[in-house]
């Protein structure tokens, strides 16, 4: 009951994913006011950078680990696929402006992960990504040994909206069609759509149940990854992370400061 932290694990995925998303949101959505928030959303990303972002020791392959206080877990969540996104979003909006030193690194950033995410699906037999990978010392990418599952999560699905809409590379909304097409072949049922039990099968089953967020983020962000004519400017609207589209405040936002 006094602020302090509970334990040492640090993660951009399960857990701590809205957190860091919502402190670069929250300040774009109140006109770029409370300087605190984007100064908070700086200082994470550095320790990012610093202290989770590694890559696969045999293709090269950039991920953001789990930290313990103490050493690097080498897996990745399909949660943390909303990094890339964040990121470009972040660059894009930087303070100090699209080709200052930070901005550049955390394009670049966001589109290495954007490359791993994307690999998460294309590696797959069905196309699809599992719940997480993990990148073993002097290996590659592996399937997650406990979650070879897909519960049609959105993470990659946002992100390759939001890279597509603002650095306008085709390759994103190929991509976005690519996931689209595995989602439609293995996970449709004659109701609905399904979650898999096992990415690495084809024909392995659909279980029967369909989560909520597939229809209000993922089919979304998908869909307006093809919308050529961006419906949604994303320098006029900031989606949460359910998906909605909120409309960035006027100048008559009051701000809030840090300590009140």
């Amino acid at each position: 009951d006094n602020g302090a932290f509970a334990e040492q694990q640090v993660t951009f995925g399960a857990l701590g994913d809205s957190f860091y998303e919502y402190l670069l949101k929250t300040w774009l959505q109140g006109g770029k006011k409370e300087q605190w928030l984007r100064d908070m959303y700086d200082r994470a990303m550095d320790g990012a950078v610093e202290k989770l972002l590694l890559a696969s020791d045999r293709t090269g392959l950039a991920f953001l680990s789990d930290w313990n206080g103490r050493s690097n877990h080498r897996k990745m969540d399909h949660l943390v696929c909303f990094m890339p996104g964040a990121l470009a979003l972040g660059a894009y909006t930087d303070p100090k402006g699209l080709t200052s030193k930070r901005a550049v690194r955390d394009l670049a950033v966001a589109k290495a992960l954007m490359f791993t995410c994307h690999e998460m699906y294309h590696r797959m037999a069905t196309g699809i990504a599992p719940e997480y990978v993990e990148f073993p010392t002097e290996g590659d990418m592996i399937v997650g040994s406990t979650a070879p599952f897909y519960i049609l999560r959105p993470e990659t699905a946002e992100s390759l909206f939001i890279l597509n809409q603002l650095t306008g590379d085709p390759i994103y909304r190929d991509w976005a069609w690519e996931i689209w097409e595995a989602i439609d072949k293995h996970c449709k049922t004659s109701h609905g759509y399904g979650a898999l039990p096992d990415v690495t099968r084809v024909g392995s089953g659909i279980d029967d149940r369909m989560e909520s967020f597939f229809l209000a983020e993922t089919m979304k962000y998908l869909y307006l990854a093809q919308d050529p004519d961006k419906p949604i400017d994303l320098m006029k609207y900031v989606f949460n992370t359910e998906a909605h589209p909120m409309k960035i405040f006027d100048d008559s936002h009051i701000s809030i400061e840090a300590d009140s």
